[in-house]
């Protein structure tokens, strides 16, 4: 008994920890074309990130950190993609909608929150 107590409570912390509201794939693409994503990441902290509508991909940090890359959206999967120049392999991740309409980058694999994502600008505000 004590162990179905213990995954009932596991089950729903899971689920309280991933509340929003996935978006598909043209909400993505709606999202980040042509738009200036600012966010906390919770490794490199605040970075700001321009997604071009040609598919180029810059970012720059606070901490002073700039990289470039190409991004484009998975249609099979609803996730965002990027390939940085200095690194040999795809991040693919969901975008969550919370309940306050905020957005959060979602890991594509671990189901871990990457960024907090603040706000969102038509064109590049590099």
């Amino acid at each position: 008994m004590r162990k179905l107590l213990y995954l009932v409570a596991a089950l729903m912390f899971i689920g309280a920890a991933h509340a929003g509201e996935q978006l598909n794939s043209a909400e993505l693409k709606t999202f980040y074309t042509d738009k200036t994503v600012t966010g906390v990441h919770f490794k490199r902290g605040l970075s700001n990130t321009y997604f071009g509508i040609d598919g180029s991909v810059q970012s720059k940090s606070e901490n002073g950190t700039e990289r470039v890359g190409k991004w484009w959206i998975d249609e099979d999967s609803s996730k965002r993609c990027i390939r940085w120049n200095h690194k040999d392999r795809d991040f693919c991740h969901y975008v969550e909608k919370n309940e306050d309409g905020s957005h959060t980058l979602i890991h594509g694999k671990k189901g871990k929150r990457l960024v907090e994502i603040q706000s969102t600008q038509d064109g590049n505000h590099l």
